[in-house]
């Protein structure tokens, strides 16, 4: 009876294990789930490139046309504030005078050396493929994206967290070849 048990509990781990995920693209419907449009986020974030790396805490508020985004390093060193309203994105750093660009990926790129479009990295750190762009992704048995590939992006989810009625990632682990790297850790979510 025993050994019966133990091949049973096996058999159990095995199909939770990540590699029996189930496995979908985008010709598959992700059940009409949609990241917040309206949030206050906080957490801490690393990214690596091959030319540099950086590391520290990020504060996001979105409403609506308006977003600011804050990135800070250790100790509040190397403070940048990306703020956008409507087409109009501008970074402040305590360095200069304020750049105004219509690409909020350039301004992304100056701060963290990542080349990311901020309405897309809502729907990565909401755990979620961005629409209209080719992906696979895969599924636990909640549902929930616990791998990611798109744009030539491989990213890992874990850590889930229940924020009102939806489930959130706690950690995200995205990397794009050997040498771009992008690693984040949600303190808290809010979304009114």
């Amino acid at each position: 009876m025993r050994g019966l048990l133990l091949v049973l509990a096996l058999t159990l781990a095995a199909c939770a294990a990540p590699g029996g995920l189930k496995t979908v693209d985008s010709s598959q419907t992700l059940h009409g789930i949609v990241p917040a449009t309206q949030f206050r986020l906080t957490g801490r974030i690393s990214a690596k490139t091959p030319n540099q790396t950086f590391s520290g805490t990020l504060s996001w508020t979105r409403a609506a046309a308006e977003e600011t985004l804050l990135l800070s390093g250790p100790l509040g060193q190397g403070a940048a504030e990306i703020q956008r309203q409507g087409d109009r994105v501008m970074l402040k750093t305590a360095a200069g005078d304020p750049v105004v660009e219509d690409s909020d990926e350039r301004l992304l790129e100056r701060v963290i050396g990542l080349r990311l479009p901020l309405d897309g990295l809502v729907w990565w750190l909401s755990g979620l493929p961005r629409p209209g762009v080719e992906f696979k992704a895969g599924m636990d048995r909640e549902g929930r994206v616990e791998r990611l590939d798109q744009d030539g992006w491989h990213i890992e989810y874990s850590q889930f967290r229940r924020y009102g009625e939806t489930w959130r990632p706690g950690r995200i682990f995205a990397n794009r070849g050997d040498d771009l790297e992008f690693r984040f850790a949600v303190d808290s979510w809010e979304a009114p």
